[in-house]
């Protein structure tokens, strides 16, 4: 992430000009400095934009230029942040010394007045030779021929900041279709001789990926492969052999808890994959990946599995032994035209598509064939008016031809980079600090741009949600890939050939690799004429197991970041010592068990990473970290306290103990009025952090309380005043179960005192969240009621929930009207074991009348209901054709509920939109009838299961251990049916066999699944069975 210093510049100046009226400033004495660096700053700002656009001309003397203004920048940095940190202990101890004026004279022991003075000096002449070479580097660009940008509208984004939730499926041509079917094809059809390996290549950025993910999702994949055996890994060029191995275990089912050891993992996985399996191994550049670490395990599995790889190098391919080689071919001109169409014009737009046909036609020309290419592209024209004057500008820029780029495809690639402003140029950067192929969480993006400052609000808007914009907004421009796993894109990858080109773009800066590569990069730069100032290092190596002296000598670190590193155990203890401009420090998931007492030291950190280590203890000289934004201590399972310096960070804005077995919170952490974030806020610690500190945290967005049944009384949770804060939009409740019940099964009444339980309900009472809330989840409430603002929902605190999750409320005997929340859309109810029955009550209050209930919801679960016997709700009694019941339902799934004994007609008629419905263990149950729209049904272990009828629009059954399920009928358009392994055929059931009947049960049915044996119309086999 190289400083963009267009963007830093003006960050600098909008800094500045607000600390220059700053009464610290005039504590230290420096306001006629401050001012005359603005200015000087704001003279070179003008050219900035040039002179970056042309830095990678190798134009050697702009690039001396830039290098010699970028430390002075990074040094302003530093010294602006000093600044504030002194000036705010100066003013804060005059403000106390003022008080005490008339016993103290002097608020500081003479050592202390020494020591401001000689700050006071020491800033003073930091900040003038900076000006002095300011103003050099201002007379010398007049030498360089830069030329100065227009201030009007300079960096306008006419980009719409509304993305889709999922990725265009179809901006990739027409041919990829054909090619998908193709291989799907081959990869289903049956062959038990062995495991067989096929292949995708092509090269950098033509689509490989894209065409493994359309057959990874595709319909005859998924039928032909249960979800468990269907694996996707990333192969990087510096993956880590254990974390794939981890990957392959938890995908497949398993569990690999804490080993990260080679010799254990493949045993383990030996045990997972027992059955066919389908994996991907996407981006492979070493056939080493299948020989020497994944071919052993796999052999485990059942001969007819199959591996699809995708490599840029055939003779990988070939290495690995592929059956089937596809290459994928350049898109034509045709297909690359309708891709940026589609992405560009809307359905209206017809004329405009065919006058600007003819320069659109030379810009797809110009990309080669390759999607990516034309789909950064596209990302680019979408922001430009739909004139052709515009357009030919995009033709006619120098990118396409920019000599001094590594590969000629990066061409179009650096024209979208151009086109970015100066804040997502900077942003563009960040995402190529990780290693490759690494899934990229949004949160993570937002914190880092952050925590460098990248991002400014010029309006007030809140830091976060211009870094989400900055996201969104690479994303739309295809310079983010969404990962198709997650619907809201809010985990990304970056593609190879756009993290090249940004780790160009970052230059000496940044450097990402094991600590060899590193060491080797830094011994060639020492023995240049220009050695490199490292400013940013990911260290991705899995043996590494101490820091490196070379590593600690880069004093001009401002990230260091470690990823795939389990075999750190210490840190040096000079290490903060040595790195004082470090803004991001990320440890995650190293196995640290303490952190040097200098942690002090770090006064620029913004952001410190220590989440999944087996850190114990966090030294108190925390509390000089005044700067500190991030803290992320989740998981840590050996931390059982925080220090009381956590309470003087006063700049932070997520703390996340999440997992953590901290017994409480330091008394104060009220005073952090920056926190947006707080996970894992523990009730009534033993230190008497009560929740009346939440009081004053009015910026709260997210906040989860854990161990609620500590709250003393209903005065206590009304202290922490949930419904005044105006930006929460998530909360979390959460109870400790009593450590009798091992599961919610056991979780009785009688394991709370009565006066536990009447004091619970009037914590809950007191917990009313804000209207803006979306997301609420309570798990372990042990209250015999809901509280009331949850039992009068639609016009409550409640109208803008989205989301909601209740687990374990096992002594509440009533769901609260929950189909009266007019934005509802995923609803799912765990462990109401008293619950025993549902009825109108669950839709509406006994005088409300409504014409629509759960009007948005879409997914619907119940689970571990082990006494709900009935389900109705009686509207068939009311006018049917003016009451509207889950009109938006898609999904239902009922699960561990063995006394439920029928389905409510209500649902069935009225659920119009209900695709999948899962039944398990509901033993209860005698019939399921009469839903017309159904496409999907699974039934599992519903011992007393007898019959299932009319179901005319399914497709997809699946039954496993429904022994007295003997009647199936009305499902005519049945096309696959899914069934327990029989060892011979007249084992099958006979509502699938059908014997006496003249006319076939089953006349669409072309595939038969018994476990691990698929069976296919038109097959010699397929007669043995019907």
């Amino acid at each position: 992430m190289a400083m963009i210093l267009d963007a830093f510049v003006s960050r600098l100046c909008s800094m500045l000009l607000t600390y220059a009226k700053e009464e610290a400033v005039k504590i230290l004495g420096v306001p006629d400095e401050i001012k005359k660096l603005r200015k000087r700053l704001e003279r070179i700002q003008d050219v900035l934009n040039d002179a970056e656009n042309r830095r990678l001309e190798n134009n050697q003397a702009i690039n001396r230029w830039l290098n010699e203004l970028r430390d002075l920048m990074y040094e302003a940095d530093d010294i602006i942040d000093e600044c504030q940190i002194e000036g705010e202990k100066l003013r804060s101890l005059n403000s106390s010394s003022s008080r005490r004026a008339e016993s103290v004279r002097c608020c500081y022991p003479p050592i202390a007045c020494f020591h401001k003075v000689g700050f006071r000096h020491e800033i003073g002449n930091r900040i003038r030779n900076l000006n002095r070479e300011l103003e050099q580097l201002a007379k010398d660009k007049d030498d360089l021929h830069l030329t100065p940008a227009r201030r009007e509208d300079r960096y306008k984004s006419r980009i719409s900041r509304k993305t889709s939730s999922i990725v265009e499926p179809d901006l990739v041509g027409e041919k990829i279709e054909d090619d998908t079917r193709r291989l799907a094809d081959l990869l289903i059809k049956e062959d038990n001789k062995k495991i067989q390996v096929f292949a995708i290549v092509g090269m950098g950025g033509i689509g490989k990926t894209t065409l493994a993910q359309k057959i990874y999702n595709d319909k005859r994949l998924r039928d032909n492969f249960n979800p468990k055996s269907r694996i996707w890994l990333c192969v990087s060029p510096d993956f880590s052999e254990s974390d794939l191995l981890r990957s392959i275990i938890k995908q497949a089912g398993g569990d690999p808890a804490e080993a990260k050891e080679k010799e254990v993992l493949e045993p383990m996985l030996s045990q997972v994959i027992k059955n066919k399996f389908f994996l991907v191994l996407d981006d492979v550049w070493d056939a080493q990946v299948w020989d020497d670490l994944l071919r052993k395990p796999l052999q485990s599995g059942l001969a007819d599995s199959r591996i699809l790889i995708t490599t840029r190098n055939i003779n990988i391919a070939r290495q690995m032994g592929a059956r089937q080689i596809h290459r994928v071919e350049k898109l034509s001109q045709e297909d690359g035209w309708s891709l940026i169409c589609r992405m560009v014009f809307k359905e209206c737009e017809e004329g405009d598509k065919h006058v600007l046909s003819d320069v659109g036609m030379r810009i797809v020309e110009k990309c080669d064939g390759l999607p990516l290419a034309l789909r950064t592209v596209g990302g680019v024209l979408r922001t430009k008016e739909k004139r052709h004057s515009e357009w030919d500008k995009v033709l006619s820029s120098p990118a396409w031809s920019f000599t001094k780029l590594p590969k000629e495809e990066m061409g179009p690639l650096y024209l979208s980079y151009l086109d970015l402003p100066p804040l997502l140029k900077q942003c563009f950067t960040c995402p190529s600090l990780f290693p490759e192929g690494y899934l990229i969480p949004q949160d993570l993006f937002v914190s880092c741009c952050i925590a460098e400052g990248f991002v400014t609000s010029e309006d007030n808007t809140p830091l976060e949600d211009v870094a989400e914009g900055c996201w969104k907004e690479l994303v739309q421009r295809n310079l983010l890939q969404p990962d198709p796993a997650y619907y809201d894109q809010s985990v990304c990858r970056m593609h190879d050939l756009l993290r090249s080109l940004a780790q160009l773009i970052t230059g000496d800066e940044c450097f990402v690799g094991d600590a060899q590569a590193i060491e080797n990069k830094i011994t060639s730069s020492s023995s240049s004429l220009a050695s490199i100032k490292l400013r940013r290092l990911s260290i991705v190596d899995e043996k590494l197991e101490t820091i490196p002296d070379f590593i600690m000598e880069q004093t001009s670190l401002r990230n260091l970041s470690f990823f795939h590193t389990p075999l750190i155990c210490d840190l040096p203890e000079n290490l903060f010592k040595k790195l004082r401009s470090l803004r991001v420090l990320n440890l995650r998931e190293t196995a640290i068990n303490n952190l040097p007492t200098f942690l002090g030291d770090l006064v620029h950190l913004r952001s410190l990473d220590l989440s999944d280590t087996n850190i114990r203890e966090i030294p108190e000289s925390i509390r000089n970290l005044r700067n500190l934004q991030f803290l992320a201590l989740e998981n840590c399972k050996y931390l059982h306290n925080l220090p009381r310096g956590v309470v003087g960070l006063i700049n932070l804005r997520i703390l996340d103990v999440t997992g953590a077995p901290l017994e409480g919170l330091p008394v104060g952490i009220g005073r952090l009025k920056q926190l947006r974030s707080l996970w894992g806020f523990v009730a009534n610690g033993y230190e008497g952090c009560t929740l009346e500190e939440l009081k004053s945290l009015s910026q709260l967005r997210f906040i989860s309380m854990v161990k609620l049944e500590r709250v003393s009384d209903k005065d206590e949770a009304g202290a922490a005043a949930l419904k005044a804060k105006p930006h929460l939009t998530v909360l979390f409740l959460h109870c400790t179960l009593p450590s009798s019940s091992s599961n919610v099964q056991q979780s009785r009444a009688n394991d709370y005192e009565e006066e536990d339980i009447k004091r619970i309900g009037e914590v809950f009472e007191e917990l009313c969240p804000p209207p803006c809330l979306e997301q609420l989840t309570i798990n372990g409430y042990f209250g015999r009621e809901f509280p009331s603002w949850m039992m009068t929902p639609s016009s409550s605190s409640l109208r803008n929930l989205r989301w909601m999750d209740l687990k374990n409320c096992a002594i509440c005997q009533q769901l609260p009207p929950l189909g009266m929340l007019p934005q509802l859309d995923y609803l799912w109810i765990e462990g109401a074991s008293e619950v025993t029955s549902i009825g109108p009550e669950f839709l509406l209050l006994a005088d409300s009348c409504f014409s629509s209930y759960f009007p948005k919801l879409e997914a619907l679960g119940f689970k571990n209901m082990t006494n709900w016997e009935e389900w109705w709700w009686r509207l068939e009694e009311e006018d049917n054709q003016t009451t509207s019941l889950l009109p938006s339902l898609k999904a239902l799934k009922i699960d561990g509920c063995p006394k439920l004994r029928y389905l409510p007609e209500s649902l069935l008629c009225h659920a119009t939109a209900l695709k999948e419905l899962y039944i398990d263990g509901a033993h209860s149950l005698r019939e399921i009838q009469n839903h017309p729209s159904l496409t999907e049904l699974i039934l599992i272990s519903n011992s007393r299961l007898e019959r299932v009828s009319n179901f005319p629009r399914l497709k997809h059954l699946g039954v496993y251990d429904c022994e007295e399920l003997k009647f199936v009928e009305g499902v005519d358009a049945v096309e696959h049916i899914q069934l327990p392994d029989r060892e011979a055929e007249k084992s099958l059931p006979e509502w699938l066999v059908g014997a006496d009947e003249e006319q076939p049960r089953f006349s669409l049915l072309h595939k038969l699944t018994l476990k691990n044996k698929i069976y296919r119309r038109g097959l010699p086999d397929w007669p043995l069975i019907f």
